[in-house]
């Protein structure tokens, strides 16, 4: 089972929210855009706490008005069948609605928070059952019931959120919704069901053959008798002996005992502690930096995938953090092949390490209107076809710059280094701060390459403007009919070319330097040198010094009139 829609109303910064997470969903979008704020709700919608009331506060609503509920649905891609009294429901999904009360309602004051946890149809309405048995051919007219979210219906769909912190102690095998815990109740499975005997010699130097289980529960009671001291008994009587009393028992009838066990005898696992030793010195994975703790819970991650488990929603915040740039690649790798095994996988970043631009249909960007709060635009399908989406990872792969295009407010895109190199100083020339008004200028590989960064950008709605060699030069004064023929032919290829960007990005957004970017700017042609030449040209340039064949796409991206 994965999540197929999401739909949240008057959450923090979300006044209404609607997105498609795929099975892998990267949330982008700059600080204070709302992508933590869509992490929460699944969060408390799905996670590890049962949401009550507690988990809200009149901060929590959208504007701090609590006169709207909060709403968050979630919506499965498989529906669950259920029967109560004769009746079948189909749960498409599940609602948790925190809402404050209008007036004074049992004792308690106006403006004090309620939750409701329900099943919901495909419709997003709340699922009810009869509360009396229906009967065959007989109109029933009796109170219909709302049909809650129970424990099991929560379990098929298991949340395990990752903070930014990266604390261990969120991820050990006692919390019954991290990681580890997931990993080691397989375990426990097999330790409590394996009828498998070992052979065990007892203290005494007897033999005698027993199940794994078995052998450890002697063994542990065995050393048990060694934390029981006086006191320790004295304790555990007295805890038996007032609870008797407390109940109204005979304590000389009673058969009620009390006693302390060193682990749950039905899951031994989740009592493990993980311990690091680290230049002689031994300590909980709780207490050691941040650094190493970061590094456990990817460990963590990367043990998951590699064992092949499945089934589960991560949501990871900034997962790039305390990682170097290799690491931060080979974790993005690990969490891809999450997704790939059956998890679904929720990921907020500031990194395009963790960004495919081979498939934008796994990217969601964030963004917030002053009027219409946190917003999430989605490219449901981009119309790539099977070798652009190959040419796209291939310059991606090893290259993760040019899917900073998904981060920025705008974008050029340009044809190669010389331009990326050179663009940002006459924008600086200019007065403008690329970084500061958050633009990027993408270098696309090559002119045939732009239509799909175009067709991308597009689909976002990321405002871009193109900035590409015409290509097409003069015929007239070739000195042979053989050079008249080769340039012809290379006109018409970079007129295909040109046309192929014009139906993408339009004539208002399509910028031409006649007939190239050093012809146009006066460089010299010695290809070995072409971004020094650039860079020397436009290292102290001035407004006057900034063409106007660079100008004008500048000016037109910024929306700057001349």
């Amino acid at each position: 089972m994965r999540i197929l829609h999401v739909h949240i109303e008057h959450y923090r910064s979300i006044r209404v929210l609607d997105f498609e997470p795929a099975l892998y969903c990267v949330l982008i979008g700059e600080n204070n855009s709302g992508k933590s704020n869509i992490l929460r709700a699944l969060s408390i919608a799905l996670g590890e706490t049962w949401p009550t009331e507690r988990m809200f506060s009149d901060e929590d609503f959208y504007n701090q008005d609590t006169s709207n509920d909060i709403v968050i649905q979630v919506f499965f891609d498989e529906v669950a069948e259920e029967w109560r009294n004769n009746f079948k429901m189909e749960i498409a999904g599940i609602e948790l609605r925190c809402k404050a009360y209008k007036i004074k309602v049992k004792g308690k004051p106006a403006g004090t928070l309620t939750t409701d946890y329900v099943c919901i149809n495909s419709a997003g309405k709340t699922i009810s059952y009869p509360a009396e048995k229906l009967e065959k051919g007989k109109k029933y007219s009796g109170q219909w019931v709302p049909y809650r979210v129970t424990k099991d219906i929560r379990e098929q769909l298991p949340s395990i959120y990752v903070d930014v912190l990266r604390d261990y102690n969120r991820q050990t095998p006692g919390n019954r919704w991290s990681v580890l815990r997931r990993l080691f109740n397989e375990v426990n499975t097999e330790f409590l069901n394996n009828k498998t005997l070992i052979e065990v010699t007892r203290p005494d130097g007897s033999s005698v053959k027993m199940t794994r289980r078995e052998a450890f529960e002697e063994s542990v009671k065995d050393a048990y008798k060694y934390l029981r001291t006086e006191t320790f008994e004295e304790i555990e009587c007295k805890l038996a002996q007032n609870a008797i009393q407390q109940m109204g028992l005979d304590a000389g009838k009673s058969k009620v005992e009390l006693h302390f066990e060193t682990h749950d005898p039905t899951n031994a696992f989740k009592s493990l502690q993980l311990y690091v030793d680290e230049m002689g010195i031994r300590s909980p994975a709780g207490d050691v930096g941040a650094g190493l703790q970061s590094a456990i819970v990817v460990a963590i991650f990367r043990t998951y995938e590699e064992l092949k488990k499945e089934g589960a929603v991560f949501a990871i915040e900034e997962p790039e953090v305390f990682l170097h740039p290799q690491k931060a690649r080979y974790f993005a790798s690990v969490l891809r092949g999450l997704s790939e095994r059956g998890n679904q996988v929720f990921l907020t970043t500031h990194s395009p390490i963790f960004v495919q631009l081979h498939e934008p249909e796994a990217i969601a960007v964030v963004r917030r209107q002053a009027d219409s709060g946190t917003e999430v635009n989605q490219a449901m399908k981009v119309d790539l076809a099977d070798n652009d989406r190959r040419a796209l990872r291939l310059l991606t792969e090893f290259d993760a710059q040019r899917s900073e295009f998904f981060f920025a407010r705008r974008v050029m895109f340009v044809e190669g280094n010389t331009e990326k190199v050179a663009l940002p100083l006459a924008f600086k020339a200019l007065g403008i701060d690329v970084n500061k008004e958050n633009v990027s200028v993408i270098e696309c590989g090559g002119k045939t390459k732009i239509p799909l960064f175009a067709r991308t950008a597009d689909a976002f709605k990321i405002p871009f403007v193109v900035l590409a060699d015409r290509d097409v030069k003069d015929i007239e004064n070739a000195w042979s009919d053989n050079r008249k023929k080769e340039q012809q032919d290379k006109n018409t290829k970079h007129e295909r070319w040109n046309k192929a960007i014009l139906d993408v990005a339009g004539g208002d957004r399509t910028f031409w330097l006649e007939p190239d970017f050093e012809s146009s700017m006066g460089l010299p042609k010695d290809e070995g040198e072409k971004i020094d030449n650039a860079l020397g040209l436009l290292a102290q340039a001035k407004e006057k010094d900034i063409p106007e064949c660079l100008s004008k796409p500048i000016r037109s991206l910024l929306g700057i009139q001349a």
